[in-house]
C-alpha cells in the first residue's frame, strides 16, 4: 500500500501532520515549532502514525496510547468512536475541524477500505499551490517559498 506509513490513527493524514511535517523538512518550521512546543528541534521527529518508535514524538500522543491500552489500531474500531462521546477525539476533531479537516470523516473513508484513494488525495491536496511542496494542514502560508494564499490549505 502506497504510503501506509501515513495512515493516522486519528484520522488525519500524517503527511499534513505539523509534527511530521516539521521532521521531514526541517529547518526553519522545525524551529519555529519547537520554539512554539518549548521543546528542542531534535525532539520533534515522527515517520508517521504506523511506523511509531519510542524516539517519536507520536509514540506519547494521548490519542495513540489510548488506542494502546485498549488494543486498538484506529479510532473508529473503539465503540466510543460511534457514539461520539470519546473526549480527547471529540476534542481533536473539533480542532481539526476548525481547519476544515474533517478526521471522522477520513476514520470512515479509511475504514470502508478506501485508504489507498485516501492516501493519494492527500498526498495531493496537501501541497502549496505556487511551489507544490507539502505542507501542514491549516497552512495559509508555504515555509518553502513564503507565499500567503487566500485559503486554509486542505483537500479540495
Amino acid at each position: 500500500m502506497t504510503q501506509r506509513h501515513l495512515v493516522g490513527r486519528c484520522g488525519l493524514y500524517c503527511g499534513a501532520c505539523v509534527i511530521y511535517r516539521a521532521y521531514k523538512d526541517n529547518g526553519k518550521y522545525r524551529a519555529e515549532l519547537a520554539k512554539k512546543m518549548r521543546c528542542r528541534p531534535e525532539k520533534l521527529r515522527c515517520e508517521g502514525c504506523q511506523v511509531l518508535t519510542q524516539e517519536c514524538w507520536g509514540d506519547n500522543c494521548e490519542i495513540v496510547q489510548c488506542l494502546k491500552s485498549k488494543g486498538f489500531s484506529f479510532c473508529y474500531e473503539c465503540p466510543q468512536f460511534h457514539d461520539e462521546s470519546c473526549g480527547k477525539l471529540e476534542k481533536l476533531a473539533g480542532r481539526y475541524l476548525e481547519v476544515g479537516e474533517d478526521i471522522r470523516a477520513n476514520l470512515a473513508r479509511i475504514r470502508s477500505g478506501q485508504t489507498e484513494a485516501w492516501l493519494r488525495e492527500n498526498k495531493q491536496g496537501f501541497k502549496c499551490p505556487y511551489c507544490g511542496k507539502p505542507l501542514p494542514v491549516g497552512s495559509q502560508e508555504c515555509y518553502h517559498c513564503e507565499r500567503k494564499f487566500s485559503r486554509l490549505l486542505k483537500l479540495v
